[in-house]
C-alpha cells in the first residue's frame, strides 16, 4: 500500500489522466442512478410516503387501486374487523386551470375522508389534518407554473374552484403530479355529473395488520410494495433504468481496468528489476491492485461529491432523487470490478523475465 501511494505521489502527472476519467465516469453513474430513481418515485412517490400501511381491494382490482371498486357490502364487511385506524381513498385523474388564466395542467387527484393516519409531506408546517372542503394540497412542482399559496385553481371537469392552502413534497403517483382533497370536495365534484353520487372509497387504508384469511373472497389486501409493483409501468420502467444504470456502471470499471493494463505495460521494466532483486509476485500483486483502489476510492468521493454538490441547484421538476444506500452499492461494486479488471495486467506481469526486460528485449 506504502509502495503503491508513493508512486502516485511521485509521478501524479502519469495518474492525474486516470484519476480524471474515475471522477468523469463515477459522476455519470450516480447522476444516472438519481435520474433512474427519480423517475422511478415519479410513478410511486406517495405511496412510499404513506410508509408501511396494508391496502384492502376488491379481488378483481389486482392490486391496482384506481381498478377497484369496494361495494357497500364490502365495506361492511371492513368495518366489522374494527380496525383502529383506517384511511378511504379515491384516486382520480382530472385536469385544473388557474382561476382566470388560460392552458391547463394534469394532476390526480387523492381524495380521503381523513388524513390523520398517513404521512403526506406537507411544507410550512401545514398538518393535512386541517385541510377542508374546497381546498387543496397540491405538489411542490406547481411552483414553477406560477401557482402560489392563497391562489384559486378550477377542475376543469367539474368547475368546482378550490383554494390552495399548501405544497407538499414527492406527491407523485403514476408519471402523474397529486393533490390531496377531501372526499366531501369530491364528492361535491363527482354530482355535476352524477348528482346521486355518494362517496365510496376505492381503497381501505390501515396501519393495522390485516391477514388475507381475514377478508371474504371478494377482498384483497396489499402491502406498500405490491401495490407500488402493480403501478402501471413501474416494473418495465425500474428494471430497464437500473440494467442502463449497472451497464454503464460495468462499462466505466472496464475502461478503467484497460487504463491501468496500458499502465502496467509502460512499467514492465520496473516490474523487472523487482523481481530481479527479490520481490515476489504476490507483494507485487498487493502493490498493483493496491494502487487501484487507492486511485478508485479517490475518483469515487471526488465523483459523488460532485453528483452531491449538484443537486441543490436542480430544477424541482427534474425527476432526480438520490438513495445513500444505492451510492454505497454503485460506489463498492465500481471499485470491486475495477479491481478485477485491473488484475488482468497481472497476467502480463507473471510473464515478465527480469533478464529480459532489464536488458532492453522486453515489451
Amino acid at each position: 500500500m506504502k509502495i503503491a501511494w508513493n508512486e502516485i505521489k511521485y509521478q501524479p502527472k502519469k495518474f492525474i489522466l486516470i484519476e480524471v476519467l474515475i471522477v468523469i465516469m463515477m459522476f455519470m453513474v450516480i447522476f444516472l442512478s438519481g435520474l433512474t430513481n427519480g423517475l422511478g418515485r415519479i410513478i410511486m412517490a406517495q405511496i412510499d410516503t404513506f410508509g408501511d400501511v396494508q391496502y384492502i381491494l376488491s379481488k378483481d382490482s389486482e392490486g391496482v387501486i384506481p381498478y377497484s371498486t369496494l361495494t357497500s357490502s364490502e365495506l361492511t364487511e371492513i368495518e366489522g374487523l374494527h380496525l383502529e385506524e383506517q384511511t378511504g381513498l379515491v384516486i382520480q385523474r382530472s385536469t385544473f386551470m388557474k382561476e382566470d388564466k388560460e392552458g391547463s395542467q394534469d394532476v390526480t387527484f387523492f381524495a380521503m375522508d381523513t388524513y390523520k393516519n398517513l404521512t403526506i409531506k406537507a411544507e410550512d408546517g401545514y398538518v393535512a389534518s386541517d385541510l377542508s372542503d374546497n381546498e387543496v394540497i397540491l405538489d411542490e412542482s406547481y411552483k414553477a407554473k406560477g401557482i402560489h399559496v392563497g391562489d384559486t385553481i378550477k377542475d376543469k371537469t367539474s368547475d368546482i374552484l378550490l383554494k390552495v392552502v399548501a405544497f407538499a413534497k414527492d406527491a407523485k403517483y403514476g408519471h402523474s403530479t397529486v393533490a390531496f382533497i377531501s372526499s366531501k370536495t369530491l364528492e361535491e365534484m363527482r354530482q355535476k355529473k352524477n348528482p346521486n353520487y355518494t362517496w365510496q372509497p376505492q381503497v381501505i387504508i390501515t396501519s393495522q395488520e390485516v391477514a388475507a384469511d381475514d377478508l371474504s373472497e371478494q377482498l384483497m389486501v396489499s402491502n406498500k410494495q405490491q401495490i407500488i409493483n402493480k403501478i402501471p409501468g413501474y416494473t418495465a420502467t425500474n428494471m430497464i433504468l437500473k440494467t442502463m444504470t449497472w451497464v454503464l456502471l460495468i462499462a466505466s470499471a472496464a475502461i478503467l481496468g484497460v487504463f491501468f493494463y496500458i499502465l502496467a505495460l509502460q512499467k514492465l521494466k520496473q516490474f523487472g528489476v523487482l523481481k530481479a532483486i527479490g520481490m515476489s509476485m504476490g507483494e507485487i500483486t498487493r502493490i498493483q491492485l493496491s494502487q487501484v483502489g487507492i486511485l478508485s476510492i479517490i475518483g469515487i468521493g471526488i465523483g459523488l461529491g460532485l453528483a452531491l454538490a449538484l443537486t441543490p441547484f436542480l430544477p424541482v421538476s427534474m425527476p432526480f432523487y438520490m438513495k445513500a444506500e444505492d451510492n454505497a452499492v454503485i460506489s463498492v461494486s465500481f471499485i470491486v470490478i475495477s479491481i478485477i479488471c485491473g488484475a488482468l495486467s497481472l497476467l502480463k506481469i507473471k510473464k515478465v523475465d527480469p533478464i529480459e526486460v532489464i536488458g532492453g528485449n522486453g515489451e
